[in-house]
């Protein structure tokens, strides 16, 4: 009888070990089917690509969009037209647990942009990230006019612009030049630190996506001269500016996790059946070294055997779960020359909408 208690005990205690093992080991990153249905939308924003968010001090987040339908969904055949019709949109979502789609405003006006390049309707803006700072929320904008040709017909028009949103009214009120950056563009993340007084900047070249690049500014001065990391310390030269991390795709958006810098990398893919992958990569200070890099999701989209054209990987801190899960966004942008998708001037929605993920955080780094 002893000898049967001692072996249950064995066989006991090593079931328990192997279930406290592997309730101990990160789940996988998995489809988040209500913040993905928030991008689903029959009124105002229709779809777009972009998907950053900027977290309010009234507990409200604003997402920002580039190339979006607005208005232009028909619930008859829904579809939406093979064209968007506006360069910026945003969104005004009214608290972080807040994914009914109907309870967010549009921010555009009479179905245009909402971010006007004062340039002339020749010329347009991206917006990227932001960041709120006291009463005015900051959006980077690309500042972009046609060129180049191809399907990416588009190239840089001088220095990019700071798009001024008084808060919290919400109203766009200006539009202010920045400094020139030499060829890069910091609208891939943005994180205050009120300890150093500093928001740090991120970015990369359009010729060399893959490296990051980190710039600062006065919190109290946003519009002050930017200083840049040359490896060792800052530099108001931007030519004297050196990549802090060199990421595994071709975009590179840093976030603030709990008490990590996490970098967020999408594979390289311009086109259909390239990359897939997502890639995190942790640094302990906002200038790198950015190690510890993990494929964290393989984008499983697919349509006629195909995966789309994807980018614009974007970790969102605002939004981590009561399962300790942080939210993850994606664009697809078609399925390029391997599927038509365009029929009769219809194109489905769903083909140029944000997806949405939910990634636990230990699968990023095992201290978060």
């Amino acid at each position: 009888m002893k000898i049967f208690l001692a072996i249950a005990f064995i066989i006991t205690a090593n079931t328990c070990f192997s279930q406290n093992k592997m309730s101990s080991l990160p789940r996988k990153a998995v489809n988040d089917s209500i913040a993905t249905a928030f991008f689903k939308r029959d009124t105002g924003w229709n779809a777009g690509d972009g998907a950053f968010s900027i977290p309010l001090a009234n507990g409200k987040v604003l997402w920002t969009f580039g190339d979006s339908y607005v208005n232009m969904y028909n619930p008859a055949t829904k579809s939406v037209p093979c064209l968007f019709n506006t360069h910026s949109a945003a969104l005004l979502q009214p608290g972080i647990n807040q994914w009914e789609w109907t309870q967010s405003a549009t921010l555009n006006q009479d179905n245009k942009s909402v971010f006007e390049n004062p340039a002339g309707h020749q010329y347009w803006f991206w917006p990227a990230g932001g960041i709120q700072l006291t009463d005015t929320v900051y959006i980077f904008c690309f500042n972009l006019t046609a060129g180049n040709g191809g399907e990416m017909n588009f190239k840089s028009n001088s220095v990019d612009y700071w798009a001024k949103i008084k808060y919290p009214e919400m109203k766009v009120i200006s539009y202010s030049p920045l400094q020139n950056f030499n060829g890069i563009s910091f609208g891939q993340g943005f994180v205050k630190d009120d300890k150093s007084g500093f928001v740090y900047a991120y970015g990369s070249k359009g010729h060399d996506p893959g490296k990051l690049y980190v710039a600062r500014f006065p919190i109290l001065k946003p519009t002050a001269k930017w200083d840049f990391w040359d490896g060792t310390t800052w530099q108001p030269d931007i030519k004297k500016i050196s990549p802090s991390a060199q990421g595994k795709g071709f975009s590179n958006i840093v976030s603030k996790v709990k008490n990590k810098y996490v970098m967020t990398t999408a594979e390289f893919s311009m086109g259909c059946d390239l990359g897939k992958r997502i890639y995190t990569a942790v640094s302990e200070t906002p200038t790198g070294p950015f190690v510890n890099s993990k494929l964290i999701y393989t984008i499983p989209d697919k349509l006629e055997g195909h995966s789309p054209f994807f980018y614009a990987a974007i970790l969102h801190p605002e939004f981590i779960n009561e399962n300790n899960e942080v939210l993850l966004t994606y664009c697809i942008n078609g399925y390029g020359n391997c599927v038509k998708t365009c029929v009769d001037n219809k194109y489905d929605p769903n083909l140029y909408r944000p997806k949405a993920v939910r990634v636990p955080l230990k699968l990023i780094d095992d201290s978060l």
